[in-house]
């Protein structure tokens, strides 16, 4: 493929994209052109009859770049570079030159590709989300939840702001060439149907009562008589503009939870004349039949979500956009099944079929055992190249793994499984209930970063409901999937092995925080400094302030982006019951600061904003702790205490994923269990058939007096051993304190 740059734009050519030109005659489910972006998510558009593919690129320095690949042509330069965010990017349906562009300053420019001529389009008072016109239509329409533009096409002048409903969010507007009427869909699911002349305002379409969710998406025919919208529901209504009446209202299949971004595709083959291309809340486009509500084809990447899809008016080719910042262009047969009719059968001889069967299988065989020997030849070398015990002697003695190759460590260190089929399974659940309303209470201004994390804790939620109650958990994973975000396989497997080793006890008191982990952070505290635990005695400083507070936030609000990766290095290359060494050992390296806090809400701020303590220090400290709590003991001693509290490391299977057990435990009940099965054990068998209906209700009367002598005992018990733990936890701080204030009264 002849590759040529636009005239000075060379050095632009090398920032931006290379195109590569995959096969002359695309076979299925192969692209015909791949374009990579620089950074960034990628807007994608493709033109009327396929001559342009135009695509937008954030730069590092902020400022975006508007490219022109000519498909015809072989070539692609640089259109425009722009100041702002660009939010809308869509060719013109009959007119393949004009190139509709809007921008975060409310404005749209209408750019034609050939000369690079700009018309601006000035009206908007927020920023514009959609650019809509027919393919015969001399009208364009532009608008965003607020407003609705109309203009003339070609002169592009303002003509008419149309009169929406109040408090209600439009969602869709568009021109129906067909009939010559302007459309609205809110929100609500409430259609407006203009008249495209008088501008006069036919009586809406209501929505059929019992619909509980809200609308977010619309779709209209390629024929232009129906319009489809639908939300976070797999219910999608039918509204028929020429009827100007709600039809139907109809079920997508159960792998598809969502009605995100549709798009009617062109008819490709006659038997699929309506069918609906659906984005998925979790990153898979699903191309359904409408007519029959049955799926005809998923496409998904194992590793990318979608982003958005376009398709050429004409219907030959498809434009899907990745979060890789990759968009790939497809033939829009590839997104259909297979016609029979359209395969050719050539007349050969029987011998001359076998012969070449048996030719193939043979280079078959021989390229898969070279492909073999490639794989198991590079397998070595990772596996050589990524021996733990090599990468660990270098974090010791640089004090932080290469950021080059930093995600990859601690992929292997973690040892992932990268088990796709279950988390796929996990994937096509959709948004979890729990984390529908997450931007409300996690805020996160990049998108992409947003959907990753979203999607994630989706996951887990499907795997672990018990998850969805922990409130912390979206701060606690998000500096993991601000790392992996390009990956959500990573994301998940991440997480998960998180919660399930480092976390290991922190829901066992649940919804309170976790005794045992304050406890042990506790200890080292008072061990290693009684004067700053007594000081945080006297101003009624609690380890949920110096403890909790940092570890359930991964130590993301104490510590620099930098700090927090070097940090992270040692934890996720030492067993569990270092995690807790650190966060004394954070306390310990800011004792002077924490001394000199006279109130109990200044030491409660320290812990809420970033500290100033070099972080080379903290994993020094934490590292004595840590062998000074019993995890460097010899071979021939018994297990250290530490690693008996926390355990060891224990990967993710490989075939499944396990059954996630942590969660709250309930004493009474672990020991009713082993009283009852005690009791049972000792009570002598007896045939069946033996006995009467006297005796039957007598051993249940027993059994009842039974259970609840255990239900006394137990609860007795419970109750003085936590007084026990309580009585010798304040002596073990009374003798530090008394010993502490001895030491300053010899100093005065």
């Amino acid at each position: 493929m002849i590759v040529s740059s636009h005239p000075g734009g060379a050095r632009d050519m090398r920032q931006m994209h290379h195109v590569e030109n995959l096969q002359k005659r695309p076979q299925a489910r192969q692209p015909v052109l791949e374009v990579v972006g620089g950074s960034g998510c990628i807007l994608s558009a493709l033109s009327c009859h396929c001559s342009y593919l135009a695509t937008v690129t954030q730069e590092v320095d902020g400022t975006s770049g508007l490219f022109i690949v000519s498909l015809l042509g072989n070539r692609f330069y640089l259109l425009k570079r722009l100041r702002e965010t660009c939010t809308v990017l869509a060719f013109h349906p009959y007119h393949e030159s004009t190139l509709f562009v809007a921008t975060a300053s409310h404005k749209v420019y209408s750019i034609n590709v050939d000369d690079g001529s700009v018309v601006v389009m000035e009206g908007h008072r927020e920023v514009v989300q959609k650019v809509r016109c027919g393919l015969r239509s001399a009208i364009v329409v532009t608008h965003n939840p607020q407003e609705a533009l109309v203009w003339s096409w070609p002169s592009l002048t303002l003509t008419t702001r149309l009169h929406l409903l109040e408090d209600v969010p439009l969602v869709w507007a568009g021109h129906i060439w067909q009939r010559e009427e302007l459309v609205a869909g809110f929100s609500s699911g409430t259609v407006m149907v203009w008249a495209g002349h008088t501008r006069h305002l036919h009586p809406p379409i209501i929505p059929p009562h019992g619909l509980t969710f809200v609308f977010d998406a619309f779709a209209l025919s390629r024929c232009g008589e129906w319009l489809v919208g639908g939300g976070r529901s797999r219910l999608v209504v039918t509204y028929s503009l020429p009827a100007r009446c709600l039809t139907q209202v109809v079920q997508l299949p159960s792998s598809c939870p969502a009605f995100h971004s549709p798009l009617f595709l062109p008819a490709v083959y006659p038997k699929y004349s309506q069918v609906l291309a659906v984005q998925g809340s979790s990153g898979v486009l699903s191309i359904i039949d409408f007519s029959t509500c049955c799926k005809l084809k998923t496409l998904r990447s194992q590793r990318f979500y979608i982003e958005s899809v376009s398709t050429s008016e004409d219907g030959n080719f498809t434009a899907i956009t990745y979060s890789s910042g990759v968009t790939k262009l497809y033939p829009t047969r590839c997104l259909f099944p297979e016609d029979p009719t359209a395969i050719s059968v050539t007349e050969m001889k029987k011998e001359e079929v076998a012969f070449k069967i048996i030719e193939k299988r043979e280079k078959e065989k021989e390229e898969e055992a070279e492909r073999r020997m490639k794989r198991k030849k590079l397998t070595e070398d990772l596996e050589e190249l990524l021996d733990k015990n090599k990468w660990y002697r270098i974090l010791r003695q640089f004090g932080s793994y290469p950021d080059k190759y930093r995600k990859l460590i601690w992929v292997s260190a973690l040892q992932l499984p990268r088990n796709y089929s279950t988390f796929s399974a996990l994937l096509d659940k959709g948004t979890h209930p729990a984390y529908e309303d997450l931007a409300e209470e996690f805020p996160v201004a990049d998108g992409t970063l947003f959907r990753a994390l979203q999607r994630t804790l989706s996951c887990l939620g499907h795997w672990a409901p018990f998850l969805t109650g922990v409130v912390y958990l979206p701060e606690l994973l998000f500096p993991f999937i601000k790392l992996f975000h390009s990956n959500l396989l990573l994301c998940f497997e991440v997480s998960a092995t998180f919660l399930l080793n480092w976390c290991r006890l922190w829901f066992e008191f649940w919804p309170r925080s976790s005794v045992t982990v304050m406890n042990v952070v506790d200890n080292l505290l008072c061990e290693e400094d009684p004067s700053l635990l007594a000081h945080f005695i006297r101003l009624r400083v609690t380890a949920e302030h110096y403890a909790w507070t940092p570890l359930t936030s991964t130590f993301s609000r104490v510590l620099s982006e930098s700090a927090w990766l070097t940090l992270w290095d040692h934890i996720l290359s030492n067993p569990p019951s270092f995690l807790p060494c650190v966060a004394a050992a954070f306390t310990l390296r800011a004792r002077h600061t924490l001394l000199s806090c006279s109130e109990a809400a200044e030491i409660k701020m320290y812990y809420r904003q970033e500290a100033w303590v070099p972080v080379n220090q903290i994993i020094s400290t934490a590292y004595d702790l840590h062998k000074g709590g019993g995890d460097g003991g010899s071979e021939g001693d018994s297990m250290p205490p530490l690693r008996q509290i926390f355990g060891s490391f224990t990967p993710l299977p490989t075939a499944d994923l396990p059954l996630f057990t942590i969660g709250p435990r309930d004493v009474m009940q672990e020991e009713t269990e082993d009283l009852e099965s005690r009791l049972h054990d000792s009570t002598p068998r007896t045939e069946s058939g033996v006995g009467n209906k006297n005796s039957a209700e007598h051993q249940r009367e027993e059994q009842q007096q039974q259970e609840e002598m255990v239900y006394v005992v137990g609860h007795a018990e419970l109750h003085q051993q936590e007084e026990e733990c309580l009585g010798s936890i304040i002596n073990l701080r009374k003798r530090h304190l008394a010993a502490a204030m001895r030491s300053n009264g010899k100093h005065t």
